[in-house]
């Protein structure tokens, strides 16, 4: 048994090079690694993030220990599982993508640590996201051993949950979840200024990827303006480009090409990639965060809009219900209806009295729901569970 205060001994694993020299840009699990690897660290427990690297290193960064693992020609899982030999924790955690963790969870002793999946997203969903056929391959077996070897599974939302009892034979007792929480401070909120109503300005944080679906704001954006043409709707398009386009190509100069060929590339602004700690600033330039994405096992930049009191609107499609309360924090729309989605947008903007009360509702329900530190409190708890053989949520 573990006693209650004491610090743990976590690992955090990601196959993508978040740390060190030639970093990437980190997607969604990258960057929940790095955000809840540092919160953690202050909370006071030992974390170390491990991560693929083109040259092995290891070191320690304002208390946080990094390691780099140049494998070679070694598979990432095999790799892994021979450093995890070496080390000692009391938890590993490791995402489900690619099953990259099913050698250690099939042969790691637990006295070097108890192995745990946090689920993000795994193969099917992201075929299924794309819209692409069905095929349960390598990768996918392997997700299925790692799941089924661990010895706790924490999933983002009940959406997933449910894939997993659907796609992997796994009984719904033996997956919790535990939503990601957000931290305005991580986007550059201070909470020093209120929410301001700015008129028909949308705002799209995410990546500019053909499964976030970006381009339905385009036709979106047209029908509010030709329906609309009091209120000059602008949107900004904020995320790292993807070849996500026709044919391989960049899915930002297809969103270009298709606002060319609607009439609205004047009122469409393409950010780029924009570093976290400026996001507050964008996200206060506009009254709506929009988004077209076909489906998210979670959503942060959902909840990171509505911390900063902007009302949400999106597709009616995975873990969006469970984030947004509806007619009261935002909408959630029937794919596909555009028409609906263009009239809950503007039934918030042609009335900014009602535009503030969706905002006021919005940050309220990100505190009480969403608070980083009382998602993260409940982490910890399980992880103790799990550590101490009871791989159970305090309910």
């Amino acid at each position: 048994m573990l006693a209650e205060n004491r610090q743990l001994r976590i690992c955090m694993v990601s196959e993508e090079t978040i740390v060190g020299k030639n970093a990437m840009i980190p997607g969604g699990i990258g960057q929940y690694i790095l955000r809840y690897s540092e919160s953690l660290r202050d909370m006071g427990h030992q974390i170390t993030v491990v991560c693929r690297a083109e040259r092995s290193f290891d070191s320690v960064d304002e208390g946080l220990r990094v390691v780099g693992l140049n494998c070679r020609k070694v598979p990432w899982n095999l790799c892994l599982f021979k450093w995890l030999w070496r080390n000692r924790f009391d938890i590993v955690e490791i995402p489900d993508w690619g099953g990259q963790g099913a050698v250690a969870a099939v042969f790691l002793p637990r006295s070097r640590g108890a192995i745990v999946t946090r689920g993000h997203g795994h193969s099917l969903f992201v075929q299924r996201a794309h819209g692409r056929r069905e095929v349960k391959g390598r990768q996918f077996y392997k997700e299925r051993v790692q799941l089924h070897c661990s010895d706790g599974i924490l999933a983002n939302s009940l959406y997933l949950r449910g894939m997993f009892t659907k796609d992997f034979d796994i009984k719904e007792r033996e997956i919790d979840v535990c939503h990601i929480g957000v931290d305005p401070g991580a986007v550059g909120n201070v909470g020093t200024v209120d929410p301001q109503f700015n008129g028909a300005v949308l705002i799209y944080v995410g990546g500019l990827d053909r499964r976030k679906g970006p381009v339905h704001l385009l036709y979106i954006l047209q029908k509010m303006r030709c329906r609309y043409p009091m209120y000059d709707t602008k949107l900004m398009l904020v995320g790292p480009d993807t070849p996500t386009g026709p044919d391989g190509t960049s899915y930002m100069e297809y969103c270009k090409t298709v606002a060319d060929e609607l009439g609205v590339s004047e009122s469409v602004q393409f950010f780029g990639v924009v570093p976290r700690k400026q996001l507050a600033s964008l996200y206060a330039q506009a009254s709506i965060f929009v988004s077209g994405s076909h489906t998210e096992t979670l959503g942060i930049p959902f909840l990171e809009a509505m911390s900063m009191g902007l009302p949400v609107v999106t597709w009616q499609r995975g873990a969006a219900p469970e984030l947004i309360v509806q007619g009261q924090t935002g909408y959630t729309i029937e794919f596909g209806d555009m028409e609906a989605f263009a009239q809950a947008t503007a039934s918030m903007i042609v009335d900014p009295v009602t535009w503030q009360a969706f905002s006021r509702a919005a940050r309220q329900h990100v505190r009480d729901n969403f608070s980083e530190s009382k998602l993260l409190h409940n982490q910890v708890t399980w992880y103790r569970d799990v550590a101490a053989g009871r791989a159970r949520l305090e309910k």
